[in-house]
């Protein structure tokens, strides 16, 4: 993703069904939080709406069919990206267009379905083309894709200390020996989510019997491989861009010679079908909502180090021409 803003954007949203590649998930909540996303109910684990500050467009009404149903339910992952990118898109929506914004935390898998029955207005965390492809072909003809926010990668990474001459490459724990020095265990995350899946596959592809995934959380592997850090440990970890780590530490990722893991991935916004013409102003928005990956990695280490709210105000605040831009499709001098 490149820095600048971009310039130039069709007044009209292109409808965007992409047919994708391969499957992500992050467990957030149960299977029984599907039972509680419905329109009447409250979701248990949505967060209050944020005020948020750094806002300078004016405030516009929408159409009367959008005036009808004033809260948007916004889904997200238990992931730092999603926490920030959902806080961003709330305080935009809000302040903007004067449209209530309740993000609802859930499973990932449970966001796709219940965005394409209706149950979500939006959710900003498709990882696209290969991670949540198995997630996204279920749905795709009864959700608006609004194209892609940012990039990310998934994969094997381990401390830039570990010599690269010793190991650079998934295959290379073919050895045993080598296996022996990282404890034979590849630290994971969450047990359902498709990084997971993909890491199983890895061990079945490359045929490396002398290594155990251990699957936890996204939390539990960075409290590993912080510790790992400070005593100078060997430690392979499951992660993935953008993450504050990478702001932290030095870091690799290993080569992945038959792309079990993909490559580039784009993580896109998606609406339930209809939102584009129930409440175009937001559309647009959503369409216009890029961020360049430094600045997504300053902004997860600022959240990190304090929190996801406060650094989100202060990047609202400091880039004030580009949320301009995301909310009237103005490009001009903050």
């Amino acid at each position: 993703m490149d820095g600048a803003v971009e310039s130039g954007m069709s007044g009209e949203l292109i409808r965007r069904r992409t047919v994708l590649l391969a499957g992500l998930g992050v467990a957030g909540m149960s299977i029984a939080s599907l039972v509680n996303l419905s329109r009447s109910g409250t979701s248990p684990a949505s967060s209050a709406a944020s005020t948020g500050t750094g806002m300078d467009a004016s405030r516009r009404s929408l159409p009367s069919s959008a005036s009808a149903r004033p809260t948007l339910r916004l889904g997200w992952s238990p992931w730092a990206d999603a926490e920030v990118v959902s806080l961003l898109a709330q305080n935009v929506i809000q302040q903007a267009y004067d449209v209530k914004v309740e993000r609802v935390l859930a499973d990932i898998g449970i966001q796709y379905a219940s965005l394409a029955r209706g149950d979500l207005d939006l959710m900003l965390m498709a990882w696209l083309p290969l991670t949540h492809r198995d997630y996204f072909r279920r749905v795709r003809e009864r959700v608006v894709d609004f194209g892609s926010m940012y990039s990310g990668r998934l994969g094997w990474v381990v401390p830039d200390y570990v010599p690269a001459s010793e190991l650079s490459s998934i295959p290379d724990f073919r050895d045993p020996s080598l296996a022996s020095r990282f404890d034979n265990r590849v630290q994971g995350i969450d047990p359902g989510s498709g990084l997971n899946q993909a890491s199983a596959e890895a061990l079945k592809v490359y045929q490396l019997k002398d290594l155990e995934l251990v699957a936890s959380s996204a939390a539990a592997m960075t409290a590993v491989l912080d510790q790992a850090i400070r005593q100078q440990r060997w430690v392979v970890i499951t992660s993935w861009t953008p993450h504050w780590m990478f702001a932290r530490y030095k870091l690799r990722f290993l080569q992945d010679p038959q792309r079990v893991f993909g490559g580039v991935e784009w993580i896109h916004a998606l609406g339930r079908e209809s939102l584009d013409l129930e409440m175009p102003e937001v559309a647009g928005f959503l369409t216009r909502f890029h961020l360049p990956d430094q600045e997504m990695s300053d902004l997860l280490l600022q959240a990190n180090d304090r929190s996801a709210e406060v650094a989100v105000d202060d990047y609202l605040n400091t880039h004030q021409a580009r949320v301009r831009y995301w909310s009237t499709g103005e490009i001009g001098p903050g």
